[in-house]
């Protein structure tokens, strides 16, 4: 058996996590293709519907008593605007449900197979930044392992990702989930971040402002919208 190499560090983990979310995702999106863009439509019309009551329930307040706490009154007051939200919640978490368990299944299996059933120990995203999972002795992880491993991330995301961040202590940056399955991400050779690795990052925070802006703008737009339309 050859010797371990040294444990991998937080964000060579971190970029090979996002490359193989990233692969995972698409193959979510692909896989389901037509039933995701049914419910993003049903979504998009709850979501129009509850636009609409909201601005109802705003232009019969300034047009009544101009007070923005009449406005709040009438809103939580209305029958309507409770049931177009209700609507609304229900089928947004019908996609991101879905989607999510979609994906939840489809990463166990590539993590699963990647990790206990191929010479490289790695997920395409560990495999390209040169990491590889093993047990904490350097043997092999197994199937059983593999799996525990993967569930135990479940508690990383619930826990907030403490779990995930625990992985920043040195000198083994161990997660939550590699000390409940006994596991260690180890990198092959002494090579640091490659070039497109940090590319990669920074493309990761341009696309989280972008997508937080495009939210905030789609928001306001379709309120201002349905406004607009009762007025």
């Amino acid at each position: 058996m050859n010797a371990p190499g040294a444990p991998a560090g937080f964000w060579p983990r971190y970029l090979a996590w996002s490359l193989d979310a990233a692969l995972v995702a698409l193959a979510t999106c692909l896989l389901g293709a037509n039933h995701w863009r049914l419910l993003i439509a049903a979504a998009a019309r709850a979501w129009d519907a509850l636009n609409q009551r909201v601005a109802d329930a705003m232009a019969a307040s300034a047009l009544d008593d101009l007070a923005f706490g009449g406005f709040l009154g009438r809103l939580g007051a209305d029958p309507q605007v409770h049931a177009a939200a209700a609507a609304a919640t229900a089928a947004l978490l019908s996609l991101v449900l879905g989607w999510l368990m979609v994906y939840a299944v489809l990463g166990f299996a590539l993590e699963v197979a990647c990790i206990a059933f191929t010479s490289w120990r790695a997920t395409p995203g560990k495999r390209a930044l040169g990491l590889y999972v093993a047990a904490r002795d350097g043997g092999e992880l197994g199937a059983g392992r593999a799996a525990l491993r993967y569930l135990g991330g479940s508690l990383s995301w619930l826990s907030f990702n403490i779990g995930h961040l625990v992985a920043m202590a040195k000198p083994e940056h161990l997660a939550l989930h590699d000390r409940l399955a006994g596991a260690s991400v180890r990198r092959r050779g002494g090579a640091g971040l490659p070039p497109w690795g940090w590319a990669w990052l920074l493309l990761q925070l341009a696309a989280a402002l972008a997508a937080c802006v495009w939210l905030a703008w789609t928001m306001q737009a379709s309120l201002d919208e349905a406004l607009y339309a009762a007025l």
